[in-house]
């Protein structure tokens, strides 16, 4: 098995039981993973705890011989195991995480499913506290075990509302959670599978049905005859060839898409209009089928190859599906995989099979990805809507489509190229190269021009409606470039040239280009005018090297080895805010609307600012997984953070939260994101440069 750019392996666990059950606590602290369901035969039995974090195991216990399934409390404090004990008692216990002490237990056994308060344990199987067998659907107190009520046997996991006041069966029957009583019901589904599942407001209720072969909107409010309230009804015919076990149809987290287990084959059904989206072959009893959701309903992992494997190991393998195609991501077919769990964030896979635990950190699929050849020094992408990207190999400039990542120009450089820029209209691209030349390439009409500087030029940048081109050399000067190449394209004029005292490292373009901000080696910002090139403000001073400078709006930005970052309103020439790190501040990125900064230094931290009240605001002060390479802001100022590290975080500024990680074979050097942010562009140390999206859909 190869890792891939779409996931990484944390952690390999060898178990001392055979592993074939697993969960994850809701805060992904903990993994619990058990023998499988053994009705008949085999005293070899176990469950155990695993910390998610370091791999290691915190108990185990012996004295269970089967487990039909296990998950933890919201608050991830406590384990509830519906199991047969090595003296063939079926029994619900719950259990302490930190020690595995049995908190209660009673008979019973069955699939499982909290209500999200915590008090009540839905169960769907066969209980006998009253030394009864009978099939059905009860409720527990998850307190204390009692027994609070009871309700017809089916095929589908009870499901709750948000506030746990009531409970959806797959009868259809809507109860109070806590009591029993009925609102309404319709249907017979005793023994015949069926889903249901409450809309995300809590008013409806979907429900799934194999016997009519429909999928039904009801009203959590019964009609006025106190039946089922129907609110709409559609036609799904492949639902009618289901099989009779729990799960068989089961909806995705966000309710848009149904997966079927049918005899042969395994199918996703539209919510919307019953149609079959995608099929794939089943190789496994559906018992031992397992299947999870991620990202928004966009991608299923399932512990099936697809397509199959070789037919001596055809059972064997886990698949990752994107759900809009029917495309596998990636599978891993060698792999006797027995069940998965899901992290809640939807980073993490957890598979189990034989005797081992394998976690997999999952990563958003890249949109596009080029082989530049040699290792990217400098990154630039458009907006959305133009989509190019244009990387610089050593002294070759790649450009090539964000959509497809196929290449639209190579040139090759005298000299290496040390910055590049894409015109926000995609259009045109430009280069800063060691031969003290900026040179443009319009790849819509084929024209160029060079901009002649006498030493390295250092940073390049276009102004936002794309009509100038800026400049940073080492020859002291800072120079304006019209984008329309003029008489001598060898040689094209100035619009204005500025001298500073030393080299100028760093050049950024205000709005319709009426300011430039520059970086110089003498440790100072200055203001220029974008018609003149004259000195608008008095300098901005650092007492160390400037290490980064970013613009949005009239907000300037800089990043220092003197351990602060400075945030100047370009157009009043005020510095609104000194912000300090705990270091040498290397990496620094604001967000389109100004609100947001975030700034990374020489450690493992990063912190992200707001920056648009009257007074700075540390929302985050978060630790990395390694050095930080680079920071950029996307679309929903979602912070993407590249490190040493191989994966790229992508953050919620709000909670300081990843929701997303970018997994890379190697570490990524530099980000770069469009005007618009929706899409971000890396170069990984493997001499590849990839597109990703950077908003949702």
């Amino acid at each position: 098995m190869n890792e891939s750019e779409y996931f990484h392996i944390p952690l390999h666990v060898d178990l001392p039981h055979p592993a074939e059950r697993v969960a994850i606590s809701p805060d992904g602290r903990w993994l619990a993973v058990g023998v499988g369901w053994r009705l008949f035969g085999g005293n070899e039995g176990g469950l155990s705890v695993v910390d998610g974090n370091s791999g290691e195991i915190v108990w185990t216990r012996t004295d269970l011989k089967s487990c039909l399934d296990l998950t933890f409390t919201p608050d991830a404090q406590r384990l509830v195991v519906s199991a047969i004990t090595q003296n063939n008692d079926f029994r619900v216990q719950l259990l302490r995480v930190s020690n595995g002490e049995k908190l209660w237990e009673v008979p019973g056994i069955g699939f499982l499913a909290f209500s999200p308060d915590a008090t009540l344990l839905g169960v769907d199987g066969l209980n006998a506290p009253e030394g009864g067998g009978a099939p059905h659907t009860f409720v527990l107190a998850a307190g204390s075990g009692t027994l609070l009520h009871k309700e017809d046997f089916s095929m589908a996991v009870p499901a709750f509302t948000a506030d746990s006041r009531l409970m959806c069966t797959g009868c259809p029957s809507v109860v109070e959670a806590s009591t029993g009583t009925l609102r309404w019901t319709e249907g017979v589904h005793e023994n015949v599978a069926s889903a249901a599942v409450f809309t995300d407001d809590d008013d409806a209720v979907l429900v799934a049905s194999a016997p009519s072969a429909q999928i039904f909107v009801f009203q959590v409010e019964p009609g006025p005859d106190g039946s089922a309230a129907v609110r709409s009804v559609v036609d799904a015919p492949e639902l009618f060839n289901a099989e009779q076990w729990i799960g068989a149809i089961s909806f995705s987290p966000g309710h848009g898409m149904i997966l079927l287990l049918s005899g042969q084959e395994l199918a996703l059904i539209s919510v919307t209009d019953g149609s079959v989206l995608h099929r794939f072959p089943k190789t496994r009893h559906a018992m031992n089928i397992a299947a999870a959701f991620r990202a928004n309903d966009k991608q299923l992992a399932l512990n099936i190859p697809v397509p199959p494997a070789s037919p001596d190991m055809s059972s064997a393998g886990i698949s990752v599906i994107d759900t809009r195609t029917g495309a596998t991501l990636w599978s891993d077919p060698g792999l006797e995989c027995t069940d998965l769990a899901l992290s809640a964030d939807g980073a993490r896979l957890a598979a189990v099979g034989e005797t081992s635990l394998l976690v997999y950190e999952l990563g958003l699929p890249a949109r596009s990805r080029r082989d530049c050849q040699a290792p990217v020094s400098a990154l630039a992408t458009s907006a959305e809507a133009a989509g190019i990207v244009a990387a610089a190999a050593d002294n070759s400039l790649i450009v090539f489509r964000a959509a497809t990542g196929e290449k639209m120009l190579e040139r090759v450089h005298p000299g290496t190229i040390g910055d590049v820029v894409v015109s926000p209209d995609g259009h045109s691209v430009a280069t800063a190269t060691s031969d003290g030349r900026c040179r443009h390439f319009d790849t819509l009409t084929g024209d160029r021009w060079i901009g002649k500087h006498n030493a390295p030029v250092n940073a390049v940048a276009f102004s936002d409606d794309g009509k100038r081109v800026a400049t940073a050399s080492a020859d002291r000067t800072a120079r304006l470039f019209d984008r329309t190449p003029g008489a001598n394209p060898d040689d094209q004029t100035a619009l204005w040239s500025h001298q500073h005292p030393q080299g100028v490292s760093h050049v950024v373009v205000g709005p319709a280009a009426a300011w430039l901000a520059t970086a110089c080696l003498d440790r100072k910002v200055r203001i220029l005018s974008g018609s003149t090139g004259d000195e608008l403000h008095s300098p901005f001073e650092h007492d160390g090297k400037i290490r980064a400078l970013a613009v949005a709006g009239t907000t300037v930005v800089t990043a220092s080895d003197d351990g602060s970052a400075l945030v100047i309103d370009a157009v009043s020439g005020q510095r609104r805010f000194r912000l300090e790190h705990p270091g040498k501040v290397t990496a620094a990125a604001v967000s389109s609307d100004a609100a947001l900064l975030a700034t990374a230094g020489i450690g493992n931290d990063c912190h992200i600012w707001r920056i648009d009240g009257a007074q700075p605001v540390l929302l985050h002060r978060l630790t990395t997984r390694a050095i930080v390479n680079d920071l950029a802001f996307g679309a929903d100022g979602r912070l993407a953070i590249a490190t040493e590290h191989q994966v790229v975080a992508v953050v919620d500024p709000g909670t300081g939260r990843e929701i997303e990680r970018l997994i890379h074979p190697k570490a990524v050097s530099h980000l770069a994101s469009g005007i618009d942010r929706s899409l971000l562009a890396t170069a990984c140390a493997d001499n590849v440069a990839r597109v990703y999206e950077m908003r949702e859909e």
